[in-house]
């Protein structure tokens, strides 16, 4: 039986979110170090941009801030943000 998890860098994908054409994921640890993080994800494999937690509640808080950010900023452009505006204020 094929096993149906989605990984990403040692961490299992447990929850997502779509915002138009991007989503947003939390991950857990399968390992130990950072027990939780959430990333961007565009392509269903195409992961960026992670934040980091020890406690999935901090995670999780994290995750849907970046879920309302994107809508916000998809309701004011009407469209996707494109990556190299994003970029600009992820730094």
């Amino acid at each position: 039986m094929e096993d149906k998890r989605r990984m990403n860098a040692g961490y299992e994908i447990i929850q997502s979110v779509p915002v138009g054409t991007t989503e947003f994921v939390l991950g857990q640890s399968i390992h130990t170090g950072a027990q939780f993080v959430t990333w961007e994800c565009t392509g269903g494999n195409n992961y960026f941009w992670g934040h980091y937690f020890k406690t999935k509640e901090k995670a999780i808080a994290d995750l849907y801030d970046r879920v309302e950010y994107e809508v916000q900023c998809q309701r004011k452009e009407g469209t996707n943000r494109t990556k190299q505006s994003r970029d600009r204020e992820e730094r």
